[in-house]
């Protein structure tokens, strides 16, 4: 939504403040509330803004990634490839983070996979995804891997790589295996956690495979700009 998006980017409130409920918010801008909330959960999941139940709505949640080395070519990069990446390195780090990360760590991997479950619209359901797997990242405390996961969830937003996920009964067993590899990593069990994660990622490979219209082979990924 692109007036809620430059109301909040470059409007009068600034880092920190609450915006107005959602009510005024949405007579401000002439939409309906339904279609302002799913604006909302798009915006918090890119993190410009955080809700806090009862308090409000707030503008902030943390500045956006900083730019990362290209550390591979993404117009030569297939979604075949990337998935093949993915199954190599995220389940080593996810067994590196189950003897690094903290207990807030935790918390937020599990509030990113929690908001994964109860979004309404794919593009939140999305975002969130790519949340997760940073959180992840993130915990492991080594800038290599934050940046090698900044330059997957990149080419993870590619236009080429993007299916809707929300389709059951991917986005119930999807969730088990976030929970499974949240609670592989709480548990600090590095095998269980690299085990967790190449069956999840190996899922989201076998998904791609199901979907009869996505061509792996089809060509470069289109990085969005």
């Amino acid at each position: 939504m692109i007036r809620l998006r430059r109301v909040i980017e470059t409007g009068p409130f600034p880092l920190y403040s609450r915006l107005p409920p959602e009510r005024e918010l949405s007579a401000q801008l002439n939409v309906s509330r339904a279609r302002l909330r799913n604006a909302l959960e798009n915006l918090e999941a890119e993190g410009l803004i955080w809700r806090h139940v009862g308090k409000g709505t707030f503008i902030g949640g943390g500045p956006p990634p900083a730019s990362m080395p290209t550390m591979l070519d993404p117009t030569q990069v297939s979604p075949k490839e990337l998935i093949e990446a993915r199954l190599v390195i995220e389940p080593a780090v996810a067994a590196f983070v189950a003897s690094t990360a903290g207990s807030d760590d935790i918390k937020k991997m599990r509030h990113c996979a929690a908001r994964r479950e109860t979004a309404t619209n794919s593009e939140a359901y999305n975002l969130w995804d790519r949340n997760f797997h940073r959180a992840i990242a993130d915990a492991s405390q080594n800038p290599v891997f934050i940046s090698l996961f900044e330059r997957l969830n990149v080419l993870r937003s590619a236009p080429s790589y993007k299916r809707d996920p929300m389709q059951e009964p991917y986005r119930s067993i999807s969730a088990r295996e976030h929970r499974d590899i949240v609670e592989s990593i709480a548990a600090r069990n590095p095998i269980a956690a690299f085990n967790s994660m190449r069956a999840h990622i190996a899922s989201v490979q076998a998904s791609f495979y199901s979907w009869s219209d996505m061509e792996l082979d089809a060509g470069p990924v289109r990085v969005e700009k």
